[in-house]
């Protein structure tokens, strides 16, 4: 593929894109590669020390500007060439995606697209759930199909320290239960779980979320670059779960 950024949002024009229809993408182990994660946004409301510790991610951490973000356009552009290659689901990530303005707009755009078999695109979204039941309702109008919510504690001061935040832990279970309710489901749940910080809330979240339709899934807790202090003593073996 070769793909020229459209540097004028004003232009009629497509750039120029040289691919062959139907042509697979296959990884080294020769698997095609059906799934695109697209991440709309590098901003979030929340600072988990795992991910985006505020002694980096402060006040001052020079983020994107807008202008430099793909616009909606452009990624449905991108995805429109990836379905001429096999892909069958994306999954809009951030940062936090839901504090993209006007999420629900490339949704929809991108649930115009179709497989090579003719099928609509699976569209999936993870977000952190705080804002989720303001705009479940309208995610799944525009066409989400599921969504995955980051939670890593019940407890209420132990979920702040973990997200480094003032939100509630009720808000983000208010938009678990609004996904669930306007059909994005099921809800997948991912608890990041971290040894002597919050371990002990595996059993509270599995009780908790049992029976309830939704899938609760242990996330291990995993060195992603120089930026979080990842220290290996805080990562919980299967033998000690």
């Amino acid at each position: 593929i070769r793909i020229i950024r459209n540097i004028s949002p004003s232009a009629q024009s497509h750039p120029p894109v040289e691919v062959s229809p139907g042509e697979a993408i296959l990884d080294k182990f020769q698997r095609p590669l059906q799934d695109l994660r697209i991440s709309i946004t590098d901003k979030c409301n929340f600072r988990c020390t795992y991910c985006m510790p505020r002694e980096v991610f402060g006040p001052d951490y020079p983020f994107l500007p807008h202008q430099d973000l793909l616009t909606f356009e452009e990624i449905s552009r991108v995805a429109e060439i990836c379905t001429r290659l096999g892909l069958r689901k994306i999954r809009l990530t951030g940062g936090e995606p839901l504090l993209r303005k006007d999420i629900e707009v490339l949704i929809e755009m991108l649930g115009r697209l179709r497989t090579l078999e003719g099928e609509p695109i699976e569209i999936a979204l993870t977000t952190n759930g705080t804002l989720l039941s303001q705009k479940a309702q309208a995610l799944k109008d525009a066409g989400l199909e599921r969504v995955t919510v980051s939670l890593d504690a019940l407890e209420s001061e132990r979920f702040q320290t973990m997200s480094d935040s003032k939100v509630s832990v009720e808000r983000v279970l208010a938009g678990i239960e609004k996904a669930h309710e306007v059909g994005l489901r099921p809800v997948k749940v991912n608890m990041v779980v971290r040894k002597g910080l919050n371990d002990d809330q595996i059993v509270p979240m599995a009780r908790y979320f049992r029976g309830k339709g939704h899938i609760l899934r242990f996330i291990e807790y995993m060195d992603v670059g120089n930026t979080n202090n990842w220290n290996m003593k805080e990562v919980l073996t299967g033998a000690e779960i």
